[in-house]
């Protein structure tokens, strides 16, 4: 039942989002879209980074065994 609840809820949040999305989008215009895409790819190039430094590191640790 919890779970029913949640999937429930999150599609709620999702349907709201989309029926403002496009009052988001006259608001942001054509520049503010632009800045929230460059914003939004750097955050996603240093996530990027993040998950090749943390398995560059795992990669590098020596397993000591049982």
């Amino acid at each position: 039942m919890q779970l029913i609840l949640i999937i429930a809820v999150v599609f709620a949040i999702i349907l709201a989002a989309l029926i403002v999305a496009d009052r988001i989008d006259r608001l942001l215009g054509q520049t503010g879209r632009a800045i929230l895409t460059r914003l939004l790819g750097v955050l996603l190039s240093a996530l990027a980074v993040q998950f090749v430094i943390d398995g560059v590191r795992a990669s590098m640790t020596v397993y000591a065994g049982p």
